[in-house]
């Protein structure tokens, strides 16, 4: 397989994929914060019930992201049917209803800090080729932890609808790492401030370059 094909291989992948308190506060706390101040830190009100977010730790530790209480693990069987490629992502964490889905995956492509935003354009590019639905929301470039975090949101349609994308690149361990969070586009204006947070949450510690990883 040529290095195109390879590049191509992976970006149907990733269009499969598309489809600081860490003790929650009580419901009373929590009402006593004024909704404009209320953060992944204080707990969101989303469609009437408190969601609460805890720090997390990926990659042999390397990644701490807030992520909600209530996530959990997609089982691999519901995993297998969601994202049928061989090459599903590394972690798929979910809700009790599967709808609301966030994904990672620390790809084999080498990148540098600086390469994020290139790295974004190019296969959203493609993305967008292979699928004219795709809508593009908004995109930029923000520093997290010391790295450049390129993200795009977007839309996409599906069978019983559209689906809402927050999906972004950054540079762990001298590669690639990819993250993805999606809802259905009816949900957006509920999630929205909980993905935009959640990815600025993240922190990252890199392994020494002279100490091999255990990835």
């Amino acid at each position: 397989m040529n290095e195109k094909e390879f590049f191509d291989e992976k970006i149907i992948e990733m269009m499969n994929q598309v489809e600081q308190p860490t003790v929650p506060m009580d419901n009373h706390d929590a009402e006593e914060v004024k909704p404009e101040e209320r953060t992944i830190y204080t707990g969101l009100r989303i469609k009437g019930e408190w969601v609460y977010f805890e720090p997390r730790l990926f990659f042999d530790e390397q990644l701490s992201m807030m992520i909600p209480t209530t996530f959990t693990n997609m089982p691999l069987e519901m995993a297998k049917i969601k994202y049928p490629s061989q090459q599903r992502p590394e972690i798929i964490l979910t809700d009790d209803t599967t709808a609301i889905n966030l994904m990672m995956t620390h790809m084999s492509e080498a990148m540098k800090n600086e390469e994020s935003e290139a790295v974004r354009d190019q296969i959203m590019g493609m993305m967008q080729r292979l699928n004219p639905g795709i809508k593009t929301w908004e995109s930029g470039v923000e520093v997290v932890s010391d790295k450049n975090v390129a993200y795009v949101a977007f839309s996409n349609p599906v069978m019983d609808g559209k689906l809402y994308n927050l999906m972004y690149f950054l540079e762990l361990n001298g590669r690639t790492l990819m993250v993805s969070f999606n809802c259905k586009a009816t949900e957006m204006k509920y999630w929205k401030k909980a993905a935009f947070e959640m990815m600025q949450s993240m922190k990252l510690v890199e392994v020494n370059a002279d100490e091999p990883s255990t990835e």
